[in-house]
C-alpha cells in the first residue's frame, strides 16, 4: 500500500485536511507532542480497516461536528484505490471503495459494510493486524520481545506469524480425542448393561405363566359383581324417583304454609288501617270547623305582613337620610378644623421668617469674603493646570516600572518553582522505571492467563451445545419409545387389530408386527442408554471448566488496575524526560531574571524620563499644601451664597404670606355661622320629616302581629287533621274491597294444603315399601370393579413389559456384537487424534515453521545492523540448548548479540547501542511478516523514539533509513527531535491552535 492522497473533515484534532503523498519518498512528520502527528496515521487505519485508537466509533468525530469523513487514496498491486468513509454523531458508518479505470474511479462497494471492508482486504491482501505489525512500527515493540524470557519470545513470534490457529486444530484434535474416549466409556458401561440384561432373560417365560393365570382368575370375578350392580342399581332408581316426588310435594306444601301465613298478616293490617279510616269519618265536622278559623287567621295575618313591609322600608329610608344628614356635619366641622390648623401653621412661618430677615447685614459681609478667597482660589488653579501633566506622567512612568518589576518578580517566583517542582519530578525517575519493569512482568503474566480463560471459555460454550443437542435427542428418543409402548400394548390385547391400519392380524402378521416393534424398541432403548451416559460425561466436564473459568477469573481481577497503572507510569516518565530537558533551560532563564532585578536593567527610556520630568516640575512655585488651604477659604465662606438665596427666598415668603391669612379668617367665621344655625342641608332635613309622617299613617301594630302569628301555630294541627280526613274520604271504599279479596283468597289456600296433605302421607308409605336407599351398596359394588380392573391393568402392564423384555432379550444379543465393534473403533480413532495433537502442538508443526523463520529474521536483523552499527554489532538466535542431562535438549528461543569484544547480555549494553539493536529486530520482524502474509511492504511508518540515541546515533539511523529507502516505495518517520527532523529532506509539519491541527509540507 503506497498512500497517494488524503483528506479529513472532522476528524479528532483536524477540521479540515488536504495532504498530497505523492512524490513523497522518505518524509519526517515533525511535530509538538499532542500536535496531532498520529492523528494522520489513525485516519489511514479507519478509513482502510476501521480501526483507531478512539474507545467508541464517535469518538473519532471532531469535538463539536456532527459527522467525519476521511478520503483516502493508495497503490496496490499496480492499481489506484479510493476508500471513502463518513461516520455521523450516534448513528451509522458508511463505507465505499473505489477503483481507478480509464482516469476515472469505478466504484466496488458491496451492499453492506461488512462484505465492503472484506473486499478492501482482499484486494490490499493485508489486514489491520498484519499492518500494525509490518507496515508500521510502534514504539516500545522491539523493546518488548527483546526483555521477554526465551519461552515468551517464541509466543510473541507464533503470535505474529499467526500460529495460533495451529492450537486451535490442536485443541479441536485434543476435543476428539477427550470425545473418543468419553464414547468408549459411554459403549463399555453399555456393553456391560446387555450382558447383564442377557443373563436376567432365563427368568422371563415363568413370570408370564403365572401373571397370566391371576389375570383369568380377576376377570371371573369382575363379572360376578358387574351382574350383582345392574339389580341394585334398578331398584335405587325407583327410590330416587319416588323420593323425588316426595320432596317436591313437601316443597309445595311448605310454600303453601308460607302464603297462608302472609295472606292472614296482610288481613290484619288492612282491618286495622279501615278502622282508622273510620275514626276519621265520625269526626268529620270538628275536622272542618277548626280548618275555618284556621283559613280567617291567615287571611288576617297576610294583612299585618304586608303593613310591616312597608313600615321596614320607611324605617330604613328614614334612617339614610339621618346618617346623610349627621355625614355631612361632621364634614363641615372638618373643614374648619383644617381650616383653623393651617392659619396656625402660616402664622408660625411668618414668625420664622423674621428671624431670617434680621440676619441680612450679616449675610452680606460673608459674601465680601468669599470673592476674595476665590480670586486666590483661582491663581493656584492655573499653577496646577499647567504642572498636572508633568505629575500625570510622572506617576504613569512609575506605575510602568513598578508593574514591570512586579511581572519579572513573579515570572522569577513561578521559575523557581518550576525548577523545585521538576526537581522532585527528576527525583523519582529510578523509583518509577523499576516499578514499570514490575508492571510489565505481571501483566505479562496475567494476559497469558486471559488466553487461556478465553480458551476455556470457548470450550465450555462447546461443551454446553453439544450437551443441548443431546437432550434435543434424549427427548426425541424417549418420545418415540413412549409411541412405540404404547402400540405394543395394544398387540397384548386379544384379537388386537394392526396398531398402524387398524386392520385384523392374523398369528403370523401378529407375530411380524411384534417382532419388528420388539426391534425398534431395543434400538431405541440403547439409544437413550447412550446418551445418558454422554450427558454425565459432559456434566462433569462442564463442571470441571467452570470451577477453571472461576479461578481464572479471580487471577485476572487485578489485570485491568495494572495497564490503567502502567499507562500512568509511562505518561510520568515521560514527563520525566521532558522535565530533564526543560531543567536546564529554566536554570538559565532563573539566572538572568536575577541579575535584570538587582541591577533594574529594565525599561531604561521610562527611569530616563522619569528624571527628566521630576527637574522639570521643581520650576514651578507651585505648593500643593497652600492650594489646599485655599480651597479651604473657599468652602468655609460658601454658607453666605446659600444665606443669601434663603434671605430672597424669606422676603418672598412674607410677602405672599401677609395676604393668605386674612382669606383663611374669613372662611373660618363663615363655618362656624353655618354650624351654630344648624343650615348643612335643607333638602335632606325635608326628605327626614316626610319619613315621620308616614309612618304615623300607616298605624302599624307590631304586638298585634306577632300575637295572630301564635293563634295561627296553634291550629297547624287542624290543617294536618283536614288532609287525613279528605284522604279518609277517598280511600275507605277500596280498602272495604281489597279486605274481601284476602278472606277469599285465605279460604282457597287452606283447601289446597290439605289436598297436598294428603298426598304426602301415600308417597311416604312407597318410599318405606322400597326398603330406603341403596348408594352405600352401590359404591361398594363400584369399588370392587375398581379394584378388579386396576389389578387387572398392573398385571397387562406386566405382561406387556416381560413380552418386550423378551423382545429386548434377542435386541441385545444382536447390540453385543454391534458395541464391540463400535468400542474398536472408538478407541482406533482416540489414538488417531491423540497423534494429531502432538503433530499440531508447539513442539510439532509449530516448532518447525519457527526453526524455518528464524534464520530469515536473524538474516534481515544483521544486515540492518550492520548499517547502524558501522559492522560492529551482530545478533544470532539460539533455538535448542542442553538441558541438565547431556542426552536432553530443550526448545528456547535465546538471542545472542556480539560486538568486537565478544559476546555478552542484552541488558549489558548502552541505550543508544540497545535501541539500534531493537530497531533491526523489529524491522526484519516486519520485513519477514510481510513475506509469511503474502503481500509486498512497500511503506514503512516508524515511530520509535529516538531519544537514547546521540548524534552520531542518530546520524546512522538517518542513514540506516536512507540505507533501506530503495526497498521501499514511501518512508514516514514520526518524531519530535529537532535534530532528527533537520536529517530529512521533506518534512510534514504539524501544528495545533484553537481551532485544531494544521499540516504544512516542507521541502
Amino acid at each position: 500500500m503506497i498512500p497517494q492522497k488524503l483528506r479529513l473533515k472532522n476528524f479528532l484534532s483536524y477540521q479540515q485536511l488536504a495532504l498530497d503523498f505523492s512524490g513523497l519518498h522518505v518524509a519526517c512528520i515533525c511535530g509538538a507532542n499532542g500536535a496531532g502527528k498520529s492523528s494522520l496515521l489513525e485516519a489511514i487505519s479507519w478509513a482502510v480497516w476501521g480501526a483507531s485508537r478512539a474507545a467508541s466509533e464517535d469518538d473519532v468525530i471532531h469535538v463539536g461536528s456532527k459527522e467525519t469523513q476521511v478520503d483516502f487514496t493508495f497503490i496496490a498491486g499496480g492499481e489506484i484505490y479510493r476508500v471513502i468513509r463518513t461516520r455521523s454523531r450516534n448513528s451509522s458508518t458508511s463505507l465505499e471503495f473505489q477503483v481507478q479505470s480509464e482516469g476515472k474511479f469505478k466504484s466496488l462497494t458491496e451492499r453492506k459494510v461488512r462484505s465492503t471492508q472484506q473486499s478492501i482486504i482482499s484486494h490490499l491482501k493485508m489486514d489491520y493486524e498484519t499492518f500494525v505489525n509490518s507496515a508500521y512500527l510502534r514504539q516500545g515493540r522491539a523493546d518488548e520481545f527483546m526483555l521477554k524470557r526465551p519461552s515468551d519470545r517464541k509466543q510473541i513470534l507464533a503470535d505474529m506469524l499467526a500460529l495460533s490457529q495451529y492450537d486451535e486444530l490442536a485443541e479441536r484434535a485434543k476435543d476428539i480425542a477427550r470425545t473418543s474416549k468419553a464414547e468408549s466409556a459411554v459403549l463399555e458401561n453399555l456393553l456391560a448393561h446387555l450382558q447383564s440384561q442377557i443373563l436376567a432373560g432365563a427368568e422371563i417365560v415363568p413370570q408370564l405363566e403365572t401373571l397370566r393365570s391371576r389375570l383369568t382368575e380377576l376377570q371371573t370375578w369382575e363379572s360376578r359383581d358387574r351382574a350383582k350392580l345392574q339389580a341394585v342399581e334398578d331398584l335405587q332408581k325407583q327410590y330416587n324417583s319416588v323420593s323425588q316426588q316426595l320432596t317436591w310435594q313437601q316443597q309445595q306444601q311448605t310454600s303453601l304454609s308460607s302464603n297462608l301465613t302472609q295472606t292472614e298478616r296482610q288481613l290484619a293490617s288492612q282491618q286495622k288501617q279501615l278502622q282508622l279510616l273510620e275514626n276519621y269519618l265520625r269526626e268529620r265536622s270538628l275536622i272542618l270547623q277548626d280548618y275555618e278559623r284556621y283559613q280567617l287567621l291567615s287571611n288576617q295575618e297576610a294583612e299585618l305582613e304586608r303593613k310591616f313591609q312597608k313600615y321596614q322600608k320607611l324605617s330604613e329610608r328614614r334612617g339614610d337620610f339621618s346618617h346623610k344628614l349627621a355625614s355631612l356635619q361632621s364634614e363641615l366641622k372638618g373643614q374648619l378644623r383644617h381650616y383653623q390648623a393651617q392659619l396656625e401653621s402660616l402664622v408660625q412661618q411668618e414668625t420664622d421668617l423674621q428671624g431670617v430677615l434680621s440676619r441680612a447685614t450679616e449675610i452680606e459681609a460673608a459674601i465680601a469674603e468669599l470673592h476674595k478667597a476665590r480670586a486666590v482660589l483661582q491663581e493656584f488653579d492655573r499653577l496646577h493646570a499647567q504642572s498636572t501633566p508633568l505629575v500625570h506622567r510622572y506617576q504613569t512612568l512609575k506605575h510602568q516600572l513598578e508593574r514591570e518589576e512586579t511581572k519579572l518578580t513573579a515570572k522569577l517566583e513561578e521559575l523557581v518553582a518550576k525548577r523545585d517542582q521538576l526537581q522532585l519530578q527528576v527525583k523519582d525517575r529510578d523509583r518509577l522505571l523499576s516499578h514499570a519493569q514490575e508492571l510489565d512482568r505481571q501483566i505479562e503474566a496475567l494476559q497469558k492467563k486471559q488466553v487461556y480463560q478465553q480458551r476455556v471459555h470457548e470450550k465450555g460454550l462447546e461443551r454446553r451445545d453439544f450437551l443441548e443437542r443431546l437432550k434435543s435427542r434424549l427427548a426425541d428418543s424417549e418420545a418415540a419409545f413412549n409411541k412405540l409402548e404404547a402400540k405394543m400394548r395394544q398387540l397384548t390385547v386379544p384379537n388386537a387389530p394392526c396398531p398402524l391400519c387398524d386392520r385384523p392380524l392374523d398369528e403370523a402378521h401378529w407375530q411380524l408386527v411384534q417382532k419388528k416393534h420388539r426391534q425398534e424398541s431395543r434400538d431405541l432403548q440403547a439409544d437413550i442408554w447412550v446418551v445418558k451416559e454422554q450427558q454425565a460425561a459432559s456434566n462433569c466436564e462442564i463442571e470441571v471448566l467452570r470451577e477453571e473459568y472461576r479461578n481464572l477469573k479471580k487471577e485476572l481481577a487485578p489485570l485491568n488496575d495494572l495497564i490503567q497503572r502502567k499507562g500512568t507510569l509511562q505518561e510520568r516518565l515521560k514527563a520525566i524526560a521532558e522535565a530533564v530537558q526543560r531543567l536546564g533551560l529554566i536554570e538559565a532563564e532563573i539566572q538572568d531574571l536575577s541579575d535584570r532585578l538587582q541591577t533594574k536593567n529594565y525599561l531604561r527610556e521610562a527611569w530616563e524620563e522619569m528624571e527628566l520630568i521630576d527637574k522639570n516640575i521643581h520650576k514651578f512655585a507651585y505648593d500643593e499644601k497652600n492650594h489646599a488651604l485655599a480651597r479651604g477659604d473657599v468652602e468655609r465662606w460658601r454658607w453666605a451664597e446659600i444665606k443669601q438665596s434663603e434671605l430672597k427666598n424669606a422676603q418672598r415668603q412674607a410677602d405672599h404670606l401677609s395676604q393668605k391669612i386674612p382669606d383663611l379668617q374669613l372662611k373660618i367665621n363663615q363655618l362656624e355661622e353655618r354650624l351654630t344655625k344648624n343650615l348643612i342641608d335643607l333638602e335632606v332635613q325635608h326628605e327626614l320629616e316626610q319619613c315621620d309622617r308616614a309612618l304615623a299613617q300607616l298605624s302599624y301594630d307590631p304586638d298585634r302581629h306577632q300575637q295572630l302569628r301564635t293563634q295561627k301555630q296553634e291550629l297547624t294541627t287542624s290543617l294536618l287533621r283536614y288532609q287525613e280526613l279528605t284522604r279518609a274520604e277517598q280511600e275507605y271504599p277500596e280498602l272495604q274491597q281489597q279486605v274481601s279479596h284476602l278472606q277469599q283468597s285465605q279460604t282457597k289456600h287452606q283447601q289446597e294444603f290439605q289436598t297436598i296433605s294428603a298426598q304426602i302421607t301415600g308417597l311416604q308409605a312407597q318410599v318405606q315399601a322400597l326398603h330406603g336407599d341403596h348408594a352405600q351398596e352401590i359404591h361398594g359394588l363400584r369399588q370392587n370393579l375398581q379394584n378388579w380392573r386396576s389389578q387387572m391393568d398392573t398385571l397387562l402392564a406386566q405382561i406387556g413389559s416381560l413380552q418386550q423384555s423378551q423382545q429386548q432379550l434377542e435386541q441385545s444379543r444382536q447390540r453385543e456384537q454391534e458395541t464391540l465393534s463400535q468400542i474398536e473403533a472408538a478407541r482406533q480413532r482416540q489414538r488417531i487424534h491423540n497423534e494429531l495433537y502432538q503433530a499440531f502442538g508447539k513442539n510439532g508443526i509449530q516448532a518447525l515453521m519457527l526453526e524455518n523463520v528464524l534464520p530469515q529474521i536473524e538474516v534481515e536483523a544483521n544486515q540492518i545492523l550492520a548499517q547502524l552499527s558501522d559492522r560492529q554489532l551482530n545478533v544470532r538466535f539460539i533455538t535448542q540448548k542442553s538441558g541438565k542431562k547431556s542426552d536432553r535438549l530443550i526448545e528456547t528461543l535465546d538471542i545472542e548479540i556480539a560486538d568486537t569484544r565478544g559476546t555478552r547480555p542484552y541488558e549489558t549494553y548502552s541505550g543508544g547501542e540497545a535501541f539500534r539493536i531493537n530497531f533491526a529486530v523489529r524491522l526484519a520482524l516486519s520485513r519477514v511478516l510481510a513475506q509469511r502474509k503474502g503481500s509486498t511492504l512497500q511503506t514503512l511508518i516508524i515511530d520509535e523514539g529516538f531519544g537514547s540515541q546521540d548524534q552520531l546515533g542518530c546520524d546512522r539511523l538517518v542513514s540506516a533509513i536512507n540505507a533501506i529507502a530503495p526497498d521501499f516505495e514511501c518512508i514516514l518517520v514520526i518524531t519530535h527531535m529537532p535534530q532528527m527532523k533537520e536529517a530529512f529532506n521533506t518534512l510534514i509539519e504539524v501544528s495545533k491552535n484553537d481551532e485544531g491541527s494544521t499540516v504544512q509540507l516542507v521541502g
